[in-house]
C-alpha cells in the first residue's frame, strides 16, 4: 500500500517537475530523421539515448513527436515502476525489462510493438551501465526487426551534473537546449551485432558543449 501511494507520488510530482522545467527551456531541434514533422509520419522507429539523458525525453516526445506513440523500454526493478509512472504522466506507454532482468522476453514484446506501427524508445546502457556501453539489446531489435535506429541526443547552455553511474544531467531553467535527432541507422539483416553497437555509441556520444565557455557542468 505504501509503495503503491509512494510510487503514484513520485509519478505525479516528476511530471509536474518536468513540465515546469520544460516550459522555461528554449529549445532547439536539429531533425535529421525528419521524426519530428507528422507530415512525412510512414515507419516506426526504434529511438536510441544515453541514461544520462532521459530527463527531457518525456516532454521531447509530448512537444515535438505528438503524433508517434512510442513504448518505451523501462527497468524491472522498483525504481522502473516510478518512471513508468512518469512516462504515463506524458502519455508514453512502458514495457518492462532490461538486459539483466526479463530483457528477452522484453524485447519479443517491442519487436511485437514495432510490428504494429508504434516506435519504441530504449536507453542502450540502462539501467545500470556502464556508462556510455551500448549493450546488445537495441542494435539487436534494428537488426531483427529491420527498423531504422534514430539516436537523439541533447545538451544546454547550462546543466549540474549529478555523482552518479551515468552522470544524469538536469538542466537549469531557462537555458537554451539543443536536440539532435539523428541521422537514422540502417542494419541490415546479416549485420554483426558489435557492428551495430558501435555504429550507435558512435551516433550518440557526446558532442562539444553547446556554448562554450558558458556552458558550465557543475558537479555537486
Amino acid at each position: 500500500m505504501f509503495k503503491r501511494a509512494r510510487n503514484a507520488a513520485v509519478g505525479w510530482f516528476g511530471g509536474l517537475f518536468i513540465s515546469a522545467l520544460g516550459a522555461t527551456l528554449r529549445p532547439r531541434v536539429r531533425d535529421t530523421a525528419a521524426v519530428t514533422r507528422p507530415c512525412l509520419r510512414d515507419a516506426p522507429v526504434i529511438f536510441a539515448f544515453w541514461h544520462h539523458d532521459i530527463l527531457l525525453m518525456p516532454w521531447f516526445a509530448r512537444r515535438f513527436l505528438t503524433r508517434r506513440p512510442c513504448v518505451c523500454l523501462v527497468s524491472a526493478s522498483k525504481d522502473g515502476e516510478m518512471i513508468a509512472r512518469v512516462l504515463r504522466r506524458f502519455g508514453l506507454e512502458s514495457e518492462r525489462g532490461s538486459s539483466s532482468r526479463k530483457g528477452r522476453e522484453a524485447y519479443r514484446s517491442l519487436a511485437e510493438v514495432l510490428e504494429r506501427g508504434v516506435d519504441v524508445a530504449i536507453t542502450p546502457d540502462g539501467p545500470r551501465g556502464p556508462r556510455h556501453h551500448a549493450h546488445a539489446g537495441a542494435a539487436g531489435l534494428a537488426i531483427l526487426s529491420g527498423r531504422a535506429l534514430v539516436p537523439i541526443r541533447w545538451r544546454a547552455t547550462w546543466k549540474i551534473e549529478l555523482p552518479t553511474w551515468d552522470r544524469f544531467v538536469i538542466p537549469f531553467p531557462f537555458s537554451r537546449v539543443e536536440f539532435e535527432v539523428g541521422p537514422p541507422l540502417h542494419f541490415s539483416p546479416d549485420t554483426p551485432v558489435a557492428e551495430a553497437q558501435a555504429r550507435m555509441k558512435a551516433t550518440l556520444m557526446p558532442r562539444a558543449p553547446l556554448s562554450p565557455p558558458n556552458d558550465r557542468a557543475m558537479k555537486p
